[in-house]
């Protein structure tokens, strides 16, 4: 089982550190010349000069930080759209404009739209084939919880696998701008335990499609 958050949650740390290492020595540098470099009665000012090791070293550690992150993203993201051989639970999910509908093996279903928001359910420790299927424009599949998000298009089916670790509830929404109650295109993901999860389902379910 991959789980996307901690997948995810790394890849944004490297990021995010990187980026505070660049900018402490960006600044940095520019503080120093500031401070050093200023401007002082009786000195001329200092002449255009190449550094060109410099600059090429500059350019080196440039190029190898991008290749690294490139490199991380396209790892991570190869195993975040990795799918079981024998998921344990497989849901079809249809988007709508507004609304969602979620479809499980025995045919039992959960609807709602932007007036009544869905709530499904899913087993925790337990790995969830979704089957993502827009009906009529562009939709996305987000649950900000589990750091992932996947398009919905018409006429085209994505699949990907989500474990869900820890009981409770996940609020989701859709991220594609598609009309004009967007905003409220959301739904709620409740993970319980498997014998929570399949009493959940019979009493919904009625034991019947």
């Amino acid at each position: 089982m991959v789980d996307t958050r901690v997948e995810v949650q790394d890849l944004f740390d490297a990021y995010l550190w990187i980026a505070v290492a660049v900018a402490v020595i960006v600044f940095g540098a520019v503080g120093f010349a500031a401070l050093r470099y200023r401007h002082r009665s009786g000195r001329e000012p200092s002449r255009r000069s190449d550094a060109l090791r410099a600059e090429l070293a500059y350019v080196g550690v440039l190029v190898l930080i991008t290749a690294g992150l490139v490199t991380a993203t396209f790892r991570t993201e190869d195993e975040v759209d990795a799918v079981a051989s024998d998921p344990a639970l497989r849901i079809d999910v249809t988007a709508f404009q507004w609304g969602w509908t979620w479809t499980y093996p025995d045919g039992f279903r959960v609807t709602g739209n932007s007036e009544s928001p869905p709530t499904f359910a899913v087993p925790t420790d337990r790995t969830v084939r979704f089957t993502l299927r827009s009906r009529d424009v562009i939709h996305a599949f987000w649950i900000p919880e589990q750091r992932f998000k996947r398009d919905a298009f018409p006429n085209r089916t994505t699949e990907f696998d989500l474990d869900f670790d820890q009981p409770g509830m996940n609020g989701g929404v859709c991220a594609e701008f598609c009309g004009l109650r967007h905003s409220q295109m959301s739904f709620d993901v409740l993970a319980l335990s498997e014998p929570d999860f399949q009493a959940w389902l019979a009493d919904r379910s009625g034991g019947a499609p």
